[in-house]
């Protein structure tokens, strides 16, 4: 059993094809989800996930952004206020 919050859920009623195919699905996610221990990423790398598009942005592009992002960041960190 995993650290992951137990949920007990009522199928009173529920059909029992219905409620197995319940259980077979938790097995199969349970068994799918990384453990702490095993040192698996919780989230896949993004790093190259996009390389099979072939897409390419001019390095003009980039600093032009980089360049209005940063038009309106404070140069000067204002001094905290003090309250007497």
């Amino acid at each position: 059993m995993s650290n992951f919050e137990t949920t007990s859920i009522d199928v009173t009623g529920v059909p029992e094809p219905l409620v197995e195919d319940i259980r077979r699905l938790i097995r199969t996610i349970r068994e799918r989800l990384p453990t702490p221990s095993s040192g698996v990423p919780t989230r896949p790398a993004l790093r190259g996930r996009f390389a099979d598009l072939t897409i390419t942005v001019p390095k003009e592009h980039i600093d032009e952004a980089q360049t209005e992002a940063w038009a309106k960041f404070p140069r000067e960190i204002p001094k905290p206020r003090t309250t007497c």
